[in-house]
């Protein structure tokens, strides 16, 4: 097709003068953009950017990942959200270690089998790791490519999905695989913005059915969702001293594997009855993707932490400097840092 090529061209001259080039991972190892592609998924640059400092400096190779705990990983990730992707990081460098001698590979079919690595991520390493063709697909993307085509189609539906994989497929360049890619994203995070988009300034204004039909606002489109799911969550902040008490959480559900305060229900009358009732704390409301959480913490006292009787095995008694060594999320970062 003879505007595919003007496509991305254009693309690759923009991307090059005006696209992001200086982002720290960028021209680094394949295990930096790995680790920031995961990190950025569901969550933005700027979010970004200093737990990838972060990550980095507490694992700077894949090897010294994979031979870490868990524990010190998920602390790592305290704050960004989204656990899971921390685990299938922390699975996905151990096979990596072991399978492959330490190096990401480069095989489309290899990067899919493991944890955490789907089809738009395994695109993102074949070309912004090795400059290989492959296929990105991200929320920034999808919107360009949608708003190109003036495709009411909604981006939250499998049938579309499929449609802008074909898209984007045909767009592909012949070479420079890397910058083109880079400048989609980009193209969609600077300039074809999910609101109000500076057309003026994009490299393909002329090839955008979206902007010929003035439709830029109207997509993408996204289907109906139904309404979160609503939970309530009453936890115990109890302190003895400079220590509070955590609780391992299920390795299921939200928060897989983190450090919680007890709920509730977690201790008997008896235990109960050792505590002293300071105050109720502030209601939280906290949005998942697909939950609204409503928590409700109580503070307790107790004199003497030794007369609790606890499974050490999931409970641990900690101080606020020491907690943050751990796997805890936002709400019980929030809580230590203004109630402890």
């Amino acid at each position: 097709m003879h505007k595919m090529p003007y496509f991305s061209k254009k693309i690759i001259s923009w991307q090059k003068i005006n696209g992001r080039n200086n982002l720290p991972w960028q021209a680094k190892s394949p295990y930096h953009i790995w680790i920031s592609e995961i990190m950025l998924q569901q969550t933005q640059v700027k979010t970004v950017i200093p737990y990838f400092h972060k990550f980095i400096n507490s694992f700077p190779s894949i090897k010294s990942l994979a031979k870490s705990d868990l524990d010190k990983v998920l602390a790592n990730w305290s704050g960004l959200g989204y656990y899971t992707r921390a685990k299938n990081i922390h699975q996905a460098s151990k096979i990596i270690h072991q399978k492959y001698n330490g190096s990401i590979p480069k095989n489309y079919e290899q990067l899919i089998e493991l944890p955490g690595i789907g089809e738009s991520t395994a695109g993102a390493l074949l070309t912004l790791a090795f400059d290989k063709p492959g296929i990105i697909l991200d929320g920034n993307v999808k919107r360009v490519l949608l708003r190109v085509l003036g495709s009411k189609s909604p981006i939250n539906h499998s049938k579309t999905q499929k449609e802008l994989k074909k898209f984007a497929a045909e767009l592909l360049p012949r070479n420079n695989f890397r910058t083109y890619s880079q400048g989609i994203m980009d193209l969609g995070s600077m300039i074809c913005t999910p609101i109000n988009p500076t057309c003026k300034n994009c490299p393909i204004q002329k090839k955008c059915k979206s902007f010929q039909l003035n439709l830029q606002n109207m997509i993408p489109v996204k289907a109906y969702k139904s309404q979160k799911k609503e939970k309530n969550i009453n936890w115990l902040l109890i302190a003895s001293k400079d220590k509070v008490l955590l609780k391992r959480n299920a390795n299921k559900g939200i928060w897989q594997n983190l450090w919680l305060f007890p709920e509730a229900n977690s201790l008997n009358c008896e235990k109960f009855n050792l505590l002293e009732e300071k105050e109720s704390l502030p209601l939280i409301v906290h949005n998942l993707s697909h939950q609204k959480l409503s928590i409700f913490t109580k503070k307790y006292f107790l004199e003497n932490k030794d007369r609790l009787p606890i499974d050490r095995r999931g409970f641990v008694w900690v101080n606020k400097k020491e907690s943050v060594k751990m796997g805890i999320p936002k709400p019980v970062k929030i809580i230590l840092e203004n109630h402890l």
